[in-house]
């Protein structure tokens, strides 16, 4: 956890997201010469994401076998909030124990860009897919005045990349068991 800079330490709003390796990838949230966050996966069929930043070690974990929920943990098992997507429209809800309730959305209706939105906080991030960019695969982009707040912008950054890659899979999976 050593590798990471502190996110108070950033000159830009404008980040991405590198992807590292090929048959075992992980996610690197970079500014192109520090990196602040690391997604990975754990397991054989990636339903544990490890999420690592300056802060600290997060896991998401699937509640269950036939339930979409996610539990945030902090470490391996004090869990510290729940991400849940809805069934009828493509947003995800996010809930922390704190009381943060935040919601990634997508504004439009063909949108390659999920934003992070809270009811107080307004628009907080946009994690934008790039769609023929292997190496580069996402950008994010924080809103000016939410980098100097006390949020946790490279995990919610990283759990809106979980939430795309999430997506994706699931469509390739339908996709391949309607050939």
């Amino acid at each position: 956890m050593n590798d990471f800079r502190n996110f108070n330490q950033l000159k830009t709003n404008e980040l991405f997201v590198t992807r590292q390796k090929w048959f075992c990838p992980y996610y690197e949230l970079t500014d192109g010469q520090f990196i602040y966050g690391k997604l990975s996966y754990k397991g054989i069929w990636k339903r544990h994401t490890i999420i690592e930043t300056a802060d600290g070690l997060w896991t998401l974990k699937m509640e269950g076998w036939f339930n979409n929920t996610m539990l945030l943990n902090e470490g391996e098992d004090k869990t510290v909030g729940s991400i849940k997507p809805s069934h009828w429209k493509r947003d995800t809800s996010l809930k922390l124990d704190n009381g943060f309730e935040a919601t990634f959305i997508y504004k439009k209706l063909f949108s390659k860009s999920l934003t992070l939105i809270n009811s107080t906080e307004g628009d907080i991030l946009e994690v934008k897919q790039k769609p023929f960019s292997i190496k580069k695969p996402f950008e994010v982009t924080i809103s000016a005045q939410q980098q100097k707040t006390k949020l946790n912008l490279p995990l919610f950054a990283l759990i809106g990349v979980s939430t795309i890659l999430l997506r994706q899979a699931q469509a390739s999976a339908a996709a391949g068991a309607g050939a």
